[in-house]
Formats: structure tokens, sequence, C-alpha cells
């Protein structure tokens, strides 16, 4: 039996069908009412647990006859098959051949459910059902080729009367790119909504229109996309005058980068990094701007109190400079610029100390210091000390060490009694400092009269002693003259030892910066180093011989700046 004649509206009609799994599920279990089975059809019987109806096959069906109807259904782009209404493939063109993996022989071989991924009897009934009242029935489906391979397609079934019988006709399109790209805008439009940038499309007069995600209406201040197609960028802009630049400059086919000085709807004034580009259509043809803006005020306003913290260190920075450059002035004041006179005509020791001196502190301040105290005319105090550490709370501390030399200078000429003393005042000044405050020291009596040399020592690095005869040598302390550094032991006593003081004598007190400075492979010049030094150069005059000392602690190093402070005093016992 074949369908009623259809009138016009029913025969533009088309049924479509999605097949889940729900319906596959409802199809198992209840039969489409008003499907009809064909006369001669055998269906197996449901088995009690999910399983797919069969079709037994029954003798293959010769192609349908006619020339003009295969070069037809040869040249349809889709793939087609010529089934009977219980689907038993007897006709496919080559695209069929090419979509499931087969040559025709095989594909007739088959029922058309084998192809179709999770489809049963009821399938057909369902169609066979729909296509009384519809010219066209829509599937969606997962096709499986007979390697077994799947491919996503969209298939149109209707009836094909040929040479009298009633044929059904599959044109099924394989539509894996068009799902691949509905993924694929899928995401992109998932990622615009979930983007943490707002983003929007506006017309070529900043109108803003088409599309509008959620977090450009957050930073606009906007509540819904209608009321935002109802604005226009401009009136965001601190600056709009900043629109025309913008847009003339997307209009020349650029992208406009840059931060913008924005407001809310309310007002409230925020900071963005924004981005412009042109909206192409096909045709490359400019019909909007894309505008992309990252809130960026949390950053701006860090940047802004990083500038003025900037701002102020600088000017912490200079104040500390100036300070600090007045503290090397006054330090430099109190080094002698010129020296004490210190003679004695006494038979056999008549003669004149002369002295010479080098500083380098390692910075604007330091240190290191020496004093010469004269005590009368033929005797003085020398004194060098190097202050832990070096900067402006060094050069605090010798500045308080300074004061207390003048002082102590008056009470006593014993170089013991004179560390004694000076240590218990220093370790009762720094005694309540934050941190350990120590310095080491040497204090020596030169006595032209007497002829002797008074030694004690505060943990400082014992002088280069040249004796007449040439020798170069260490001079020799014995434990009695060597102490702790000052302001270790508040309670400490200090002694000093005897040496004789001869014409033609010539001592060089040093501190360890001179010995301790590194070359590039960390190697020390260390007190061989200054003792070479000293050798090659022991004939020069006292100040030539600091100079030339300091050229090659330069040279060792290849640095004319050094690590610490630098402080170098010659004392020359002179014959008259």
């Amino acid at each position: 039996m074949f369908p009623p004649i259809m009138t016009k509206e029913q025969s533009q009609a088309t049924m479509r069908i999605d097949i889940t799994p729900a319906m596959l599920e409802q199809l198992q279990q209840a039969p489409v009412p008003g499907a009809r089975r064909p006369a001669g059809q055998v269906v197996s019987p449901r088995p009690s647990g999910p399983g797919v109806i069969r079709i037994p096959a029954g003798p293959a069906a010769r192609p349908p006859a006619g020339e003009e109807f295969q070069t037809l259904l040869q040249s349809i782009y889709d793939a087609v098959f010529i089934t009977t209404p219980q689907g038993g493939i007897t006709s496919a063109n080559v695209r069929a051949e090419q979509f499931f993996a087969g040559s025709r022989p095989e594909l007739c071989k088959k029922n058309v459910l084998d192809f179709l991924c999770g489809a049963e009897r009821e399938l057909l009934d369902t169609i066979l059902g729909s296509l009384e009242n519809n010219r066209f029935v829509l599937i969606q489906a997962l096709c499986r080729r007979l390697d077994e391979t799947m491919f996503p397609a969209e298939i149109s079934v209707s009836h094909l009367p040929i040479a009298g019988q009633m044929h059904l006709s599959f044109f099924i399109r394989d539509i894996t790119l068009r799902k691949e790209s509905e993924e694929r805008l899928k995401t992109g439009y998932n990622a615009l909504q979930n983007s943490g940038s707002g983003i929007a499309v506006a017309d070529v007069e900043f109108a803003l229109a088409g599309y509008v995600n959620p977090a450009m209406l957050a930073l606009l201040g906007l509540e819904t996309a209608e009321e935002a197609y109802a604005c226009n960028f401009r009136q965001f802009l601190q600056d709009e005058a900043l629109a025309e630049d913008m847009i003339a400059a997307v209009q020349a086919g650029d992208t406009w980068t840059g931060e913008l000085d924005m407001k809310r709807k309310s007002g409230t004034p925020f900071f963005a990094q924004a981005s412009l580009e042109p909206n192409l259509n096909p045709d490359g043809a400019m019909t909007g701007i894309v505008i992309s803006l990252l809130d960026v005020t949390p950053q701006r306003h860090a940047q802004q109190q990083l500038e003025l913290t900037a701002a102020q260190l600088r000017q912490k920075n200079q104040e500390m400079e100036s300070d600090l450059r007045l503290a090397r002035d006054l330090q430099y004041a109190f080094m002698p610029s010129s020296y004490p006179a210190v003679a004695t005509d006494e038979p056999g020791k008549a003669g004149h100390l002369e002295f010479a001196h080098v500083y380098h502190p390692s910075g604007l301040v330091g240190g290191d210091f020496f004093d010469i105290l004269k005590v009368s005319e033929s005797q003085v105090l020398i004194f060098m000390a190097d202050v832990m550490g070096h900067g402006a709370r060094a050069a605090l501390v010798v500045a308080t060490l300074r004061g207390l030399l003048e002082q102590l200078a008056k009470e006593t000429r014993d170089p013991g009694e004179f560390m004694t003393r000076l240590n218990s005042a220093y370790s009762k000044i720094f005694s309540n400092a934050g941190d350990l405050m120590f310095a080491t020291a040497c204090c020596v009596s030169f006595d032209l009269k007497t002829g002797k040399i008074q030694h004690a020592n505060a943990g400082h690095p014992l002088p280069v002693v040249i004796d007449p005869d040439g020798t170069l040598r260490v001079a020799r302390v014995p434990e009695a003259g060597l102490g702790p550094a000052l302001g270790l032991f508040a309670e400490a006593r200090y002694a000093h030892v005897d040496a004789d003081l001869v014409p033609g004598k010539r001592v060089v007190f040093y501190t360890d910066g001179l010995t301790e400075a590194r070359n590039a492979a960390q190697q020390e010049f260390d007190l061989k180093g200054m003792m070479d030094s000293i050798r090659r150069h022991a004939a020069e005059p006292p100040q030539a011989l600091l100079d030339a000392l300091v050229c090659d602690v330069v040279d060792f190093t290849q640095r004319t700046v050094f690590e610490d402070d630098v402080c170098l005093l010659s004392v020359d016992y002179v014959r008259s």
C-alpha cells in the first residue's frame, strides 16, 4: 500500500529525529502507533535484556534499472542508500562507498540499521509512520563504517517509488567538520563569557552593539546587555577626545593598545589596559571595533604608591648622602693636616720623627682612623683603630673615640693605662647599644728622650718594622702587651711592653682593609704581599713608600675602590 497523496504543505514538511539514548530506550519499550510492518516481514523476538532487533537478510535486490536514474544517483554529493521498507540496502552510490569504506556489493549485503550506531527495528517503524504525514524525516546519528570507525552524520529519509514498489532513500551527509566548527564556536563563546577581561563589539561610531560579555558589564557598571547596547563607549572615557584617535587607528587596520583612564556608569573612576582591533566581515571589510579591557586599577594604585615611596626614598637618600658628605668632611678634618714636631738633641739620640699617612674609606665615611697625640717635645702617643664595619655607624663610633682621646692624653702618658681607661669609657657608652660594637686598636708611645717604644695592643694588627740595618719584620710584642678588642670586656686591663727606639728605625702601622683586599679569584693580598711590597720600596721616602704600597694593592685587585677602609701611617726616626 502506498501513502495517500499529500498536499503541497505536507510535501514541503520535514521531520527531524535526533537519536538519543532515552529515545532508543523508549523505542525498545513501545511500538509507534500507526506504524505498519509490510507483509512478510519477520521480526526476531525482543530479548529480555538490551539488544538490537535484527532483520534477517533476504535475497539481494537488484539495483533499480534505468541509466538516467543510476547516473543521477552516482552524481549526488551525499552518500545515498536505496533500501526496502525493512531497511535492506538495494543500491548505493559512489559517495556511500567512500563514506562507509566498502564496495557496493558489500554495502548491499547490509541493512541500513547496521550503519546507525544504537539503531534498532523500532527506528524504521518510526520512520515509516512519520513518512505517512511528512515528506521527509531528518535524523542525526553516529554512523559506523565497515572498518568500525565512526563519523557524525545528518540523514534525510524519504519515500522513493521504483518500478511500482515503495523503497526508502537515505541521503547521508558527513557533518564532522560542522560539528568541529560548532564545538570550536561553543568553546570560543564560553571562553569569551568566562573571560576575566571585558570584551565587547562596537560599531564604527563606538556604539556598543552585537556582544558584551559579563566582565565588560561589570567593568562599566552595567546590569544587562540591553542596557549596554544603549551606550556609547565614549561615555566611559575620562578623555572622550581620545576616542577619535582610537577609531582612526583601528580604521587604518592597526591595533590600538594603551592604558585608559575610565569611569563606570556611576562615575566611579578606574584604570584599564585596552586593546582595540577592527572587526572584519568575511570580505575583509571593517564592520565595527572589538574592544578588550583589563582592569588594572589595583596595579595602577600600587604603581602610584611605589612611585610615591620611591620619591620619598630618593629624598631621604639625598638627605642621608648630604649628611654623609658632611660627616666625611668632618672626618677628614679630624685627620692631621700637619704633623707635630717631635725631636731631641740628646747626645747619641739626636733626631726627630717624620710622619706620613694614607687614608682610603670604602664609602663616604669610614671606621678606620689614627691620631698623633703630642705629650711632650720629645714624646708622642700614636693611636690607630679599626671600628667594626664601616659607613655611618662606624663613623659615629670613630667620633666618640676621638672625643675620648684628647681627654685621656691629658690624664696619662702610659699606653697600657691609656687603653684601660679608653676601654672602660667606650664600653660604658655603647653598653646599651642593640648590637655589639667593638674596635681593634693600638696605642704606641715614641719617646726620643728615653729611646723607648711602649706598645699596648687591643686586637689590632701588629705594625711592620724596618730596622736601621734594613731588616724587615713584624713588631715583637710579647703576650703581656696584647689584650682584647675595645668594647668586648668592660673590666679588661691593658699593659704595655717596651722596645728600643733608635735613629733610623721606621714603623708602619696599618688596618686589615689592606691585607684583606681580594682579587677576582678571591685571593687576599695578605701580610706576605704587604711585606714583599714594603721590601721593594723600603728605600723610598715615607709618603712614597705608602703610595707605592697602595698601588701594589690596586694592581693585585684590579680595583681602585677597596671593600674595607684602608689606613696607613709611617713613623720614621730620622737622625739629625
